[in-house]
């Protein structure tokens, strides 16, 4: 990130706080009500406007678990870690609940369900119905369905999460943002938008931060930025990586589902909104050499890949789909090497300045929860579940 000499103006002068947050997507304004609960004075700084990288560029699963499946996660994590990333998954959700996400028109209490399209997946599916029902997680088996997805007649079964929601993301931080500063700031806690932060240190016992138009001098600061952290903080090159999901919309009225879906471990997923649109995403896996990088665009070949996946889904004609499409969009994620989270401390600040991020694609199912356990660590010295990895 980089700011030219005639773009620092220092307009708002020296401002002042007890911890700065770097990035106003769902982590960042997420951290910041986590801190001013804790009695902090806070100020949140974002390059662009609220929610404007992958916070609202998302197709919004509020689900459990993550992208491949409960037997797949405990070989790779062991079982104690799948277990203990499955409920961090359902306290994020509980915890959007409290904070009042189901006033909000677009969010839907509706399962999520982890389709098996090939036999491979099926027999992963039922072990991992086995293993959460006996680690104590709610879970079913579902063999047949009434909605799009299954008159297709590709399904071979599916696992249903039963307590799972979805939403419009940006609803979502519009209403986060609310809570923060209405409710919770009484006055200590500020959002400072297009503010592009340059320069971030250790200045003798104080972070000192330079942004476009301010000097913000502060006692911690935990940068949120996810796929961008590289961009600022260089020792994070190669551990988070940017890498692009794309998504069309449907129109109303073209498909009916009564869940939201995850199909080949995780790598395609759709779901219906509250408005009647049909996101559809993915197909980033069979051309991840490609897709990788912070370009804003969608490109052709996942395009394509996405449209047949989906006459596939709904038993429509790649034409007809074709026509139907409302809205195509892209989103960069970070990408963590193993998958989990990354809360770290930042080289050189004597533990006063965090990283927390590095969520895969999942941030709205875990950064909730994340940059609160990440507030603990920075501020307590707290076991951190979520290292980066050596």
């Amino acid at each position: 990130m980089t700011v030219s000499l005639w773009r620092r103006t220092n307009r708002l002068g020296t401002l002042r706080c007890d911890c700065l947050v770097v990035g106003a997507g769902i982590c960042g304004i997420s951290a910041a009500l986590h801190l001013r609960r804790r009695g902090l004075s806070v100020i949140v700084v974002e390059r662009d406007r609220l929610g404007s990288g992958a916070s609202t560029r998302n197709a919004g699963f509020l689900m459990r678990g993550c992208a491949d499946n409960y037997a797949l996660a405990a070989r790779e994590y062991g079982r104690d870690r799948a277990r203990a990333l499955w409920k961090l998954t359902e306290d994020n959700l509980a915890g959007l609940r409290r904070e009042g996400i189901e006033s909000l028109p677009g969010v839907r209490n509706v399962p999520s369900v982890l389709l098996a399209l090939r036999e491979v997946e099926h027999d992963e599916l039922r072990e991992s119905v086995s293993m959460m029902t006996e680690d104590g997680f709610q879970v079913s088996w579902q063999e047949r369905g009434e909605d799009s997805a299954w008159r297709s007649g590709v399904c071979l079964g599916g696992l249903v999460n039963p307590g799972d929601a979805s939403c419009n993301s940006r609803e979502v931080m519009e209403h986060l943002r609310t809570t923060l500063l209405e409710r919770e700031s009484r006055g200590a806690c500020v959002l400072h938008e297009g503010q592009e932060v340059f320069d971030i240190r250790d200045d003798g016992g104080r972070v000192v931060t330079h942004t476009t138009d301010a000097e913000v001098t502060s006692s911690h600061a935990i940068v949120c930025t996810n796929a961008y952290v590289p961009l600022l903080l260089p020792q994070f090159e190669g551990v988070i990586t940017p890498r692009r999901g794309q998504m069309f919309a449907l129109r109303p009225g073209t498909v009916q589902l009564d869940a939201s879906y995850y199909a080949n471990r995780g790598s395609e997923y759709f779901r219906q909104a509250a408005t009647g649109e049909v996101v559809v995403g993915g197909c980033r896996t069979y051309h991840a050499d490609r897709e990788v990088g912070y370009e804003d665009r969608t490109t052709p070949w996942v395009q394509r890949d996405l449209e047949r996946f989906a006459s596939l889904m709904f038993s429509m004609s790649e034409r007809d789909i074709h026509a139907n499409i409302t809205a195509r969009w892209a989103g960069t994620m970070g990408f963590s090497p193993t998958g989990l989270p990354i809360i770290s401390p930042v080289t050189g600040t004597s533990n006063r300045v965090w990283f927390c991020g590095g969520f895969t694609g999942h941030g709205m199912s875990m950064a909730y929860r994340t940059s609160e356990i990440a507030s603990g660590v920075m501020l307590e010295g707290r076991e951190n579940p979520f290292e980066v990895a050596e």
